[in-house]
């Protein structure tokens, strides 16, 4: 069996079994899902093993000396251990993320300033087994382990971050070691419901199995859809190897099928997986999703593929008929370029709707895109552009019948124009659309950059002020001393507990003796606007452009004297160049704006640089820059000094300016130049392989010259490319952390001009220090903490980043080991908080004596630049670059092999296919190592022509002599007995021989034969000398070769057809033919209705559509036989696909009109409705027989599946619609058009003609007219009044640009008849 034979065979049966196996497997994985139990189990044992580890590094632990720092080596990060000598924490590995890890003290009380807190730290509940503990944000496996010397250790294993379970909402937060699916919670065990996860016997928490959460991309189902692809795959394969006709009909009604099936299942999964989620994409109810537009490209894909299988197939049906070989050509060609328009529109469309209403891109050079759902919409996208290649092939002979031009798109140049192509339409498309989408995100960005207030904060601010004020506790606190602290957290846990994470609040209590104090109360009063009438709090907008509010509270002391306290709130965004900002970021309200680095933003009020963010210099009036650009829109976009910058006009007086860099054409350029290489490769497996006669066995020296090039240069590229990446990376690394170095070091000697007399970090605890530690972080724009010599936080720039437990209370143990142990002056270390990694920067604070009073730290999370970004970048220009002069080389090098071994391959050439006669000599001009070899061959043709000419002389001349003596051989054999019979005669005569008269008949007998011979031998010789001297005649072998395949070309079965189609001038009368079962609906016929409906679609000069059923029954309603044995799956995808058949019914671009000439129930009734105008017979002379309608599928235990509980009630009205569907009641013809169901009510015999005649008015007038009045009228009834106006004046509209409507109302205004309709 040959390879050939093999793919066609053998290919599509493995891949249809293997389709089965990865189904099957699916299946199993999909069903073990919910088995809440194993996954428990082999949870446990992954839990075990991570405790074999722990233990190891606690035995480490517990023979470090006391003095001695614990370095148990690299303790996994997924684990704590704490060392504690006599109840003091001594070293550390990893942290807990607690404020108290102090576990000396035992007493219990609840705090006056922070209710929620308390004195005794969590960590003194552990005990010597595992249980399951919470410690801030994060749940452990905790347990304590007692050694010598009043030494304990207490360590964990990380189970749960709660702080990831809230970034990714489909995230469970579950360690990763763990392995455990995102389906899966861990749940404290007081929980109801799940598995309990128990270690040695000891249950410590729960497993709970969540059916409702979305699965990402790649989970279990997409073995599944991985098996419908090859089954897909495998049908395909077995059409192209079976290439009829009916083994096509059948591939593509499979496809259908398993289209309809995947597509009713992505609707199923909608909402369960991301792939199928409107989150991801959504735009009407066929795209819902980005699953389902995928599937309805690969529909398409896979049709025209098997479209293109059969072409030949097609192409010999058309010329089937040889009288109209012409017309069937023309129309196929017809039908082909519409098909590849529509594919076109329907490309470009869907694709722009794609990147409009999703946040897949696809531009490249966004490096933070979604990478697995931007390949597979390049996959989908390329496989529809593939199709368009395809259809320009299948067109490929009505081009050459009617304008004899020769193509082939599948030669290698066509094939990779064509992937140039399509690279410079996806590369231009995104980038257009990309830009728009950017303008709209921009404009959200600048309406929430616009406003000040927070409306909900106020709302909560007015409902509390009056407590607050009244409140005795602050009141009694306000007149004490160092209070302040104790007032704020009770106002913010009693208060305002849900502006925590939002909003930073402060207070300063103010006395009598503290006149700056009061100037400054005085003058928030003054200046600042009060939230409502007589509210105390007070909204205000600084010079720099930050708002924040104010309340004003006044308490009085029993000596009479007043005691002002000022409340100030400010926005965490006020703080979001600092540092922890992007960390606190990322766990904020929902609705924060989150604007990405490469941004510079300003606001101006009134003409007034307000604020700003970013690198860019803006202006500080835009009079000088932006004057003049909105002077009649609110948003627009200007490209200046290398930027492009963003223009939104919020009011009269007030701008909002977004900037960004511009992206040069160099950026562009890469992207088209990745999309191009990557389409050219697979563009290239398709050429058409043209199969020459080899010269030579092999290419020896040619090819192991060119993989020897090949080698070389590409090692010399890769290697030069690795180390310009190698560079850039280094560079910015350098860059980056002298910019670190430079910022821990400014820090450092800021702070210590605070701490010269300082004996030891508690002198540090005091306001003054505060507000310098705040100025410092204000000035160098960094979140600054400092913590204790022994590593204990005790003062932050941002404590809401501890006291949400988001952060441990330790110094770094790698931090603390450099500074303390090593006395190192600065140490940079990368950290990770949750899932979210940043540079942390450590420097130890001096005092005078040369003692450490603190260590500050300090977090580097600078968005002014993304060296990241700008690595990615530059990597990606590089290997571009790299990439494209290995291709220039790799052409280079192989053209000059080629043109080097030329001479010797023509030679091969020459000798090979030519004799000796016809040698031909190689014209070689340049001067080298082969002009010798190829002057030698030249010298050696010439010879061996002059000898070939010699000896073709002296064998011809040979040849000639033997014919010499052959004929004169000839000749003489013959008259010999001429002669002899002559001679005879003649002595007869002389003797008087009476027998004279009788010889000489015999005689002259004789001697005819012999001349005979003569003559026919002379002939002979004749026509010797003619050889090699005839005219050639000209044949026409392709006409002769299409007269035998027309002739002996093999014919296909004929089809069987239940919905017959004739076209009568220019009405369309479609027939139900199933007389035998009252022309019941099967899925056969609905099938066929749609092909009709298509059919009459391509046929402009069918204007109406008359559709009636034949025998006594219109249509009777569904198959019941074959409905009996669907299951509920079967019976929704029934429905659905004979809806979708009747909604096109309803939308075709033609009136149609049912002529009801019998039984219309059920289905019957629901594709009347479907129609536009209604007709129905009345019963006959004798009284009998006539239109019969109802929905009696409530007598059979089932609703109405075609649309009938929809479209009877926008008929006849809720009330009559509920009476006739409900009591499965059927109606004659009559009372149907009394309750306006049926127009007219005709005699059996003029149904027919009514409808002709019905049809005929309708088809006279002007067709664009008549499609738009329909649509109108169906698109109107679907919506309010006044929507369905403006779809009535835009129809209206378009109208006027037609070629009717200027000549109709001509002739009428002139008083002529127009002669016809153009429909134009």
């Amino acid at each position: 069996m040959n390879t050939k034979e093999w793919l066609h065979r053998r290919l599509p049966l493995l891949a249809l079994l293997l389709s089965l196996v990865l189904f099957v497997l699916s299946m199993a994985s999909g069903n073990s899902d919910g088995n809440t139990e194993t996954v428990a189990k082999k949870t446990a044992s992954r839990i075990g093993k991570r405790i074999e580890i722990l233990d190891r590094h606690i035995e480490q632990a517990r023979v470090v000396e006391d003095d001695e720092y614990m370095m148990s080596g690299k303790l996994p990060e997924d684990m704590v251990i704490y060392r504690y000598v006599n109840d003091t924490l001594q070293s550390w590995n990893n942290q807990f993320s607690i404020i108290n890890d102090d576990i000396a003290s035992r007493m219990v009380f609840q705090t006056l300033t922070d209710r929620r807190s308390r004195i005794v730290s969590y960590l003194t509940d552990a005990k010597e087994h595992f249980s399951y503990m919470n410690l801030g944000p994060k749940w452990y496996l905790v347990k304590s382990v007692h050694a010598e010397n009043n030494v304990r250790l207490i360590a964990g294993i990380e189970i749960k971050n709660t702080l990831i379970e809230d970034v990714r909402r489909n995230a469970n937060g579950v360690n990763p070691k763990l392995k455990l699916s995102g389906k899966y919670s861990v749940l404290p065990l007081q929980y109801s419901g799940g598995v309990a996860v128990e270690i040695d016997g000891n249950p410590l928490f729960k497993i709970i199995y969540d059916s409702t959460k979305a699965t990402p991309f790649f989970d279990n189902s997409m073995l599944r859809w991985v098996a419908i692809i090859l089954l897909a795959v495998a049908i395909v394969m077995f059409l192209a190897g079976h290439r009829t006709l009916k083994v096509y009909s059948v591939a593509i009604v499979s496809l259908a099928a398993l289209f309809l099936m995947s597509f009713i299942w992505g609707m199923q999964l909608n909402g369960v997986t991301e792939l199928f989620s409107p989150t991801v994409y959504a735009d009407g109810a066929l795209f819902f999703s980005l699953g389902s537009l995928v599937l309805v490209n690969l529909f398409i894909t896979l049709f025209v593929i098997c479209t293109f299988l059969v072409r030949n197939r097609l192409t010999a049906l058309m010329r089937h008929d040889r009288k109209h070989t012409d017309r069937n050509m023309a129309l196929y060609g017809l039908v082909t370029l519409t098909a590849s328009i529509a594919l076109a529109c329907y490309t470009h469309m869907t694709l722009k709707s794609l990147l409009l209403n999703s946040n897949i891109s696809m531009e490249l050079y966004r490096w933070n895109m979604d990478v697995p759902y931007t390949i597979l919409v390049y996959v989908s996208y390329t496989g529809l552009l593939f199709c368009l290649l395809l259809q320009l092939q299948i067109m490929r002979p009505v081009v050459k019948r009617f304008f004899g031009f020769k193509y082939d798109m599948f030669s290698i140049k066509t094939l990779v124009l064509f992937a140039i192509l399509c690279s410079a339409y996806f590369t231009f498309t995104s980038s257009q659309l990309g830009f728009r989408k950017e303008q709209d995100r921009v404009s959200v960005w600048a309406n929430r950059l616009s406003v000040d207030r927070d409306l909900s904060l106020e709302i909560q601010l007015r409902s509390v002020e009056e407590s607050i004020a009244y409140d005795q506790l602050i009141s009694a606190l306000g007149v004490l001393d160092n209070t302040g602290g104790m007032i704020q957290n009770r106002i913010m846990d009693f208060y305002l507990s849900r502006i925590r994470q939002e909003y930073n609040l402060d207070v300063m209590i103010i006395r009598e003796d503290n006149r700056t104090g009061i100037t400054y109360f005085n003058s928030i009063l003054r200046s600042g606007t009060p939230i409502a009438t007589g509210s105390r709090f007070r909204f205000m907008t600084d010079a720099n452009g930050h708002s924040s509010y104010a309340g004003t509270f006044i308490f009085y002391r029993p000596d009479g004297q007043i005691i002002r306290m000022l409340l100030r709130i400010e926005s965490n965004s006020n703080r979001e160049d600092r540092g922890y900002y992007s960390i606190l970021g990322r766990f904020s309200k929902p609705g924060d704006i989150n604007i990405p680095l490469q941004y510079s933003y300003a606001k101006y009020k009134e003409g007034r640089l307000m604020s700003y963010k970013g690198n860019y210099p803006y202006p500080t009036n835009y009079d000088h820059e932006y004057k003049g650009y909105l002077t009649d829109r609110t948003r627009d976009v200007s490209k200046q000094r290398g930027y492009i910058h963003f223009m939104n006009l919020v009011s009269e007086e007030e701008m909002i300016v977004i900037s960004r860099p511009k992206r040069g054409g160099l950026v562009y350029f890469t992207s088209f130049s990745y999309l191009c290489l990557a389409l050219s490769g697979i563009m290239s497996l398709f050429s058409r392989s043209r199969s020459k006669k080899k010269v030579f066995k092999s290419n020896y020296f040619k090819t192991r010259i060119n993989t020897i090039l090949l080698i070389s240069s590409t090692l010399i590229l890769a290697s030069m490319t690795v180390i310009s990446i190698l560079f850039v990376y280094k560079r910015n690394e350098e860059n980056m952390y002298n910019l670190m170095s430079s910022r821990i070091t400014t820090v450092q000697a800021l702070l210590e001009r605070h701490t010269k007399q300082t004996a030891n970090w508690q002198n540090l605890n005091t306001a003054e220090f505060t507000a310098a530690l705040e100025n410092i972080g204000n000035t160098t724009k960094s979140d600054i903490t400092l913590y204790t010599p022994s590593g204990k936080v005790f003062l932050s720039t941002t404590p809401e980043v501890f006291e949400k437990m988001i952060m441990g209370s330790r110094l770094n143990e790698d931090a603390f080991y450099n500074i303390h142990d090593r006395f190192q002056r600065y140490f940079i270390h990368r950290e990770k908080v949750a899932d979210y990694e940043y540079w942390a920067l450590y420097a130890p604070v001096f005092n005078d004596n040369g003692q450490i009073v603190a260590i500050a730290g300090v977090p580097y999370t600078d968005r002014n630049f993304d060296f990241r970004r700008e690595a990615f970048f530059h990597a990606a220009l590089i290997i571009n670059l790299f990439l494209l002069l290995l291709i220039a080389s790799l052409l280079f090098s192989t053209r000059e092999v080629n043109s080097l071994f030329s001479p010797l391959i023509e030679m091969g050439k020459k000798m090979n296919v030519a004799d000796i006669h016809d040698l031909e000599f190689i014209t070689y001009k340049r001067e080298d190592e082969i002009s010798s070899l190829v002057d030698a061959y030249n010298r050696m043709v010439m010879d061996l022509s002059e000898s070939t000419r010699q000896l073709a002389q002296a064998e011809r001349d040979k040849a000639w002599s033997q014919m010499a003596r052959q004929v004169a051989h000839e000749i003489k054999n013959p008259l010999t007995p001429i002669k002899l019979e002559i001679q005879r005669l003649i002595r007869l005569k002389q003797n008087n021989n009476p027998k004279w008269e009788e010889k000489f008949d015999q005689v002259t007998t004789v001697i005819l034969e012999h001349i005979q011979i003569l003559s026919d031998t002379a002939n002979e010789f004749s026509t010797f000398a003619k050889l090699y001297s005839e005219e050639p005649v000209q044949m026409d072998l392709n006409k002769v070769i299409q007269d035998q395949l027309m002739i002996f070309d093999n014919k296909e079965d004929i089809p069987m057809a239940f919905v017959e189609l004739q076209q009568q001038g220019n009405v369309a009368v479609v027939t139900i033919n199933r007389p035998e079962v009252l022309n019941a609906l099967n899925s056969q016929v609905i099938h066929e209705l749609d092909a009709v409906l298509t059919q009459i679609k391509a046929n402009e000069d069918m204007h109406v559509v008359v559709i009636t059923g034949a025998g006594r029954s219109f249509v009777a309603g569904a198959d019941i036989a074959e409905m009996s044995e669907y299951s509920a799956y079967d019976a929704k995808a029934f429905s659905i696909s004979g809806n979708n058949v009747f909604m096109r019914l309803t939308r075709f671009n033609r009136p149609v009109i049912a002529a009801v000439n019998g039984f219309a129930l059920g289905g019957g009734c629901e594709l009347a409705m479907s129609c536009d105008i209604i007709l129905a017979a009345g019963p006959n002379a004798e009284g009998k027989g006539g239109a019969k309608f109802g929905q009696p599928e409530v007598g059979l235990g089932i609703t109405p599946g075609f649309s009938g509980t929809q479209r009877l009630p926008r008929i006849v009205g809720v009330s009559k619609a509920m009476e006739l569907i409900l009591t499965a009641q059927t109606i004659n013809a009559a009372r149907a058009k009394e309750i306006g169901l049926v127009s007219h009510v005709v005699a059996p015999e003029e149904l027919m003609n009514k409808a002709m005649e019905l049809a005929n008015a309708i088809a006279a007038n002007a067709q664009i007219a008549v499609r738009e009045s329909k649509a109108a009228i169906r698109r109107g009834m679907q919506t309010d009044m006044n929507t369905g106006v403006a779809f009535e004046a835009e129809a209206f509209g378009l109208c006027f640009s037609t070629e009717d409507q200027k000549d109709a109302m001509k002739a009428f205004v002139n008083k002529e008849k127009i002669a016809g309709f153009k429909n134009r």
